[in-house]
């Protein structure tokens, strides 16, 4: 089964000295490709060894998460297109966006939110001139998402908003507007139903996987940490809703996912 995690973050297991472990089990399962996705700074220089050491097998993003915004991020961002000319640059500026979950209920969180947006804004900026693609973090906020990369006057062709957790109205919108959900172990779940009908809606066309690891690992593995070897439980759980073959999915996902992000 040829399989690739489109959004997985391997900090930790580098941290704890399992990420050999990981990679080989990785393999083991029918990946083909990982790739790594910053949350913040300290990531970058962390990725970027990573993808040299597994050239081919390790690919990396480059980007800050909302909810590692700091006040050193406008500095970080200043060095960000230096990792472009690195022997193993990004494939994409991520993950990037906007997160209203956990905003405080005062008054703060209007200053929180825009500078959210501020941040959002510059590195999709950023992302248009490395001319690459960006993967997209948009938790209660794809509205304000939608609008901060139309402000940025954004190619949506050049977007995959990962672990998709929008509406089917705002899906349907994003697809028009040329960009793409990605799907997590989330669908697996009994509670994730508007997910699934979305998935489904989006169809097969643009399909892609992630696990999100160490987060959001599939039934049957949920509670477990998650690892990029178990983005097969989600094809195979994905293809039995498209009433497909879990290798005829898994081929068609890594496709879409070769595409999007080395061929284009």
């Amino acid at each position: 089964m040829k399989l690739i995690d489109t959004h997985a973050h391997l900090d930790s297991f580098a941290l704890n000295g399992t990420l050999e472990d990981v990679l080989r089990e990785a393999k083991s399962a029918g990946l083909e490709r990982v790739i790594a996705a910053s949350a913040k700074p300290e990531d970058w220089l962390l990725y970027a060894k990573m993808a040299e050491d597994h050239a081919g097998f390790v690919s990396w993003q480059i980007g800050i998460h909302p909810e590692d915004i700091d006040e050193n991020s406008d500095i970080a961002l200043d060095a960000l297109a230096t990792f472009f000319a690195a022997k193993t640059p990004p494939v994409a500026i991520g993950e990037i966006g906007l997160d209203y979950h956990f905003l405080p209920a005062d008054s703060s969180a209007e200053k929180i939110a825009a500078r959210q947006k501020e941040i959002f804004r510059r590195q999709l900026l950023l992302a248009k001139d490395m001319q690459t693609k960006v993967c997209i973090h948009a938790r209660n906020a794809v509205d304000d998402a939608i609008a901060v990369m139309r402000e940025a006057d954004f190619d949506f062709s050049n977007a995959v908003f990962h672990c998709y957790a929008g509406n089917e109205a705002q899906l349907e919108l994003l697809n028009a507007l040329g960009a793409r959900a990605s799907w997590t172990g989330v669908i697996t779940y009994k509670s994730a139903e508007q997910m699934r009908r979305c998935m489904l809606r989006q169809g097969l066309g643009k399909i892609m996987f992630e696990t999100d690891c160490p987060y959001l690992a599939p039934v049957p593995l949920r509670g477990r940490q998650n690892r990029p070897a178990f983005v097969r439980h989600t094809v195979e759980f994905a293809a039995a809703l498209f009433g497909l073959p879990a290798e005829e999915l898994a081929e068609l996902s890594t496709r879409n996912a070769t595409q999007f992000f080395y061929d284009s």
